[in-house]
């Protein structure tokens, strides 16, 4: 390379220009590997060469001295370009669009940003290809100090803070590491940002509100309280964002500084508790239940008339649907725009709820009616289900009973061949010859029950399918057959879950430490699957019967009848309780666990006959 600078001038410059296979000039390979002196004498030698790219990225020389970090040679690069105004290569955008800056920030070259901005401060003006600023770059790098350095050093203009989709840099701001100070940074520096919405009219509070951010929260409705009441293009507030979800501490926030914001209606009138029971934020919707001034929301309608209850309903939100049941400020018989009651909801979902989660709407459905539930005029519900696409549920029907049929004979496949191969085998010899091993178990005996129920259900199951499946059959009865399969279908599986782990506690040492802990994994499992699928549900459901009916006994005109219905539902969460925890532990202090002599060195002694 020394002997380029030395050659005629012909072909000093043919060296200088001649690139790599990959397109790269001398100066990009020397800057790249941080050669100052070199990059210093080929300036020297041809300036123009600064402002030759390579083939690839198209980067100029002082991006590739950027995006390596090589500070002296960044420096070096930008004195001479701007000692002969070349303004144009120093703001060089390569293929990706970036500057020198941006290729700093993005591989954290704070010292070459700081070199960059000191020579030139209209580079945090400059904004990619996509649109996007150094500064957004930085935040969304969680980068504070490149914050501060551009916010100090960079001038101010709406493309210094610019990101994609008309975001700024505070939106990118909230979702950052340390979010309230770089929030309060920006708003220091340019307060208007703070009003600034992207592509979809969010503000930057409504990214914080729904991420949660109570502090950046705070800060924003300090600085400004009608931003609060800036929607966005789906007619959304902030508050809305925070109670989709479900963030309860923002909600907290926004009505300590706007008390009345729990008013605040969306282009479709749905309110905060609309958004979180349609999401199922249950711990959201609890605290709205236990504040009183959420009540004159509890029974308000969206625009098509539902009130939260009916979306409870419709979604199949249990636990949810449970809380609101307790409020008694919550009416169970107002009619949406359909004339639909959230009774005549649950009724319609279960008849075309063809999943396992028609399980639990059937629940709601029932709750729903044992807490006096009011039902719209029949005609108008006549008329819904006439009204109903054929083909549309045909086409659903089909489908889904499928399904449910492949799984039906699955279990009844694998319970018919578990019944002949129990966990252990057989006794080769002896007086009980040809009699199971584990046979004097109690686990063999619930192995062989919930195995041979799991065998009847899915057999059972798979006859309704089957004669559903044909062809002369109404479509209501077949909604009726396939609504009965899923149900035994469901229970079938939460039996076989309870074969499988009878089966491995049978074939487990007591002796053996590793055994001990597959035992009692088994065992927690085994008993929060049912707990979880089937007893915890209904025993939530259970809840507000108890609640609600107790309450209306006063007033009630058949006493005894509520009263039964309380006594059966409350018998309902403590057998769970009793069931899932207390039984098996009284169980086996009470029992010792009598059973076989079944480790290593046991022997079995009789009397001599």
């Amino acid at each position: 390379m020394y002997s380029t600078a030395t050659a005629d001038g012909g072909d000093k410059r043919c060296l200088l220009e001649g690139v790599t296979a990959e397109g790269s000039s001398a100066l990009h390979i020397a800057a790249s590997h941080g050669h100052l002196k070199l990059v210093e004498t080929i300036c020297d030698k041809d300036f123009s060469v600064i402002k030759a790219r390579n083939n690839q990225l198209d980067d100029t020389p002082l991006v590739c001295a950027a995006r390596a970090g090589h500070v002296d040679v960044a420096d070096g690069l930008i004195k001479r370009a701007l000692d002969q105004q070349e303004t144009e290569s120093v703001r060089a955008l390569n293929w990706g669009g970036a500057t020198a800056v941006h290729e700093a920030v993005v591989n954290g070259h704070l010292f070459v940003l700081r070199e960059l901005m000191s020579k030139d401060t209209e580079l945090a003006a400059v904004v990619d290809g996509h649109g996007v600023s150094p500064l957004y770059m930085a935040v969304m790098s969680n980068r504070a100090d490149m914050v501060d350095l551009l916010i100090a050093n960079g001038v101010k203009s709406p493309e210094s803070y610019a990101g994609p989709d008309r975001q700024t840099a505070l939106h990118a701001a909230v979702y950052a590491n340390y979010a309230q100070e770089m929030s309060e940074a920006l708003l220091c520096w340019e307060p208007l940002l703070a009003e600034k919405v992207d592509s979809s009219g969010r503000t930057a509070l409504h990214y914080a509100a729904s991420a949660g951010k109570a502090g950046v929260v705070v800060k924003l409705l300090l600085r400004n309280k009608s931003l609060a009441y800036i929607a966005d293009n789906d007619g959304i507030f902030p508050v809305h964002a925070a109670a989709r979800a479900g963030n309860i501490k923002v909600i907290r926030e926004f009505m300590k500084i706007c008390p009345s914001i729990d008013e605040l209606l969306d282009s479709k009138r749905r309110s905060i508790v609309h958004y979180a029971v349609d999401q199922g934020r249950m711990l959201l919707v609890w605290h709205i239940y236990r504040t009183t001034k959420f009540a004159r929301m509890m029974n308000l309608k969206d625009e098509d008339g539902n009130t939260p209850l009916h979306l409870a309903v419709k979604n199949g939100h249990v636990t949810v649907f449970s809380i609101l049941m307790m409020d008694l400020r919550v009416n169970l018989g107002i009619m949406n725009h359909e004339g639909l009651t959230p009774l005549d909801v649950a009724l319609i979902e279960g008849d075309h709820n063809y999943s396992f989660s028609s399980v639990m709407g059937t629940c709601i459905g029932l709750c729903l009616q044992l807490c006096k539930g009011y039902p719209s005029p029949s005609r108008n519900l006549t008329d819904k289900l006439l009204l109903e696409d054929k083909e549309k549920d045909l086409s659903m029907y089909t489908n889904v009973s499928q399904s449910i049929l492949y799984i039906s004979v699955l279990i009844a496949t694998v319970s018919f061949a578990a019944a002949f191969t129990p966990p252990g085998g057989y006794i080769a010899e002896g007086r009980k010859a040809g009699m199971p091993v584990h046979g004097e178990y109690s686990e063999f005996f619930q192995y062989v029950t919930t195995n041979s129920i799991a065998f009847y259900l899915s057999t059972l199951a798979t006859c309704l399918l089957v004669h559903a499946s044909l062809t002369n059959t109404r479509m209501r009865s077949r909604r009726y057959y396939l609504a009965c399969s899923v149900g035994l279908v469901y229970a079938a599986v939460l039996l076989m879950v309870t074969t499988f782990k009878n089966a491995v506690m049978l074939t487990l040492d007591p002796e053996s430490l590793e055994d001990t802990i597959v035992y009692i994994i088994s065992l927690v499992l085994g008993k929060a699957i049912w707990y979880g699928a089937v007893l915890l549900p209904i025993s939530i459901l259970a809840v507000p019967v108890c609640f609600r009916v107790a309450v209306q006994l006063r007033t009630s005109k058949h006493p005894w009848n509520d009263i039964l219905k309380v006594l059966a539902a409350a018998i309902l969460p403590i057998f769970a309780v009793y069931s899932i925890v207390i039984a098996p532990v009284v169980g086996k202090i009470m029992s010792g666990r009598d059973e076989p002599c079944s480790g290593h060195g046991c022997a079995v002694f009789s009397h001599p006959t």
